[in-house]
């Protein structure tokens, strides 16, 4: 099932929308060696992070094994 960007931004919207409430934001980017996005759940006052899901750190690690993986196939061939 695949979802459309519109519907992605819709629903960040609403989000959005609902955390104003509660003095929080979100921040949406895109993990440039895995292309998977990371969102983080932010105080808007002090613009602290305070949840990052996945956390940059984890995604940082696949990247890195992914790396690996790549230089023992090419070692291998």
């Amino acid at each position: 099932m695949e979802i459309a960007l519109e519907d992605l931004e819709r629903a960040a919207d609403h989000i959005g929308r609902a955390l104003e409430v509660i003095d929080r934001g979100l921040e949406f980017s895109i993990h440039e060696d895995t292309s998977r996005v990371i969102v983080k759940v932010i105080n808007r006052q002090t613009h602290e992070v305070i949840k990052e899901i996945p956390p940059e750190q984890l995604l940082d690690m696949i990247a890195r094994i992914w790396e690996m993986i790549g230089l023992l196939v090419d070692e291998k061939a």
